[in-house]
């Protein structure tokens, strides 16, 4: 899979497992936060890629026409009432990590162009997650002198090796035990519909 995200793009399958793991460790479980580096904001950047291709994909296959969703809704209708509707599993998780981050009800209006609408949503959640990503910033330093991006790093307060860290290739074995650990995170942290 291409994310357009180059950062995360360039990695070997088995390198993006290992950064997977490492990234949903560290926001799953209250394990100490990982040290800066330009990957992990890449990472987190190509989940919330993913995560907002699944949600178009979902708003794409449904047929607004003619549904229940159109005349139930008044003015505006509260995330609950969209929920509802059915269909829209990934737009559940997006709605409730929300919640769970700001503790308030996200209102959606019907008339809000629906995937900008989810674009600015999922992107909130990156937010609150990463603060400003800072290595699209730190890319563009790479080309100019070395001062220039050392100074850049000492003011954002990011470790030297923030654009040099990178994955480990893991053995065949080692990709496996990633995987499982992750799926086991992630069906540990999943909820059930």
């Amino acid at each position: 899979r291409v994310y357009g995200i180059d950062w995360f793009d360039q990695w070997e399958p088995e390198q993006k497992v290992w950064l997977m793991e490492q990234v949903a460790t560290a926001l799953l479980t209250d394990q100490p936060p990982l040290k800066p580096a330009a990957m992990w904001e890449a990472t987190v950047d190509a989940i919330f890629q993913h995560v907002l291709e699944q949600v178009v994909e979902e708003i794409e296959q449904e047929t607004v026409v003619g549904s229940e969703f159109e005349q139930t809704q008044p003015e505006s209708a509260t995330v609950d009432d969209l929920l509802e509707t059915g269909g829209q599993r990934w737009r559940d998780d997006v709605v409730l990590a929300l919640k769970q981050q700001q503790n308030r009800v996200v209102e959606i209006g019907p008339d809000a162009d629906e995937a900008q609408l989810w674009r600015r949503l999922v992107m909130q959640l990156a937010d609150r997650i990463l603060g400003v990503a800072a290595y699209h910033a730190a890319e563009s330093y790479r080309d100019e002198q070395v001062t220039k991006l050392t100074a850049f790093l000492k003011q954002k307060g990011l470790p030297e090796d923030f654009l040099t860290q990178i994955p480990p290739y893991l053995k065949q074995h080692q990709t496996e035990e990633s995987i499982a650990r992750l799926r086991k995170l992630i069906k540990h942290f999943g909820h059930h519909h």
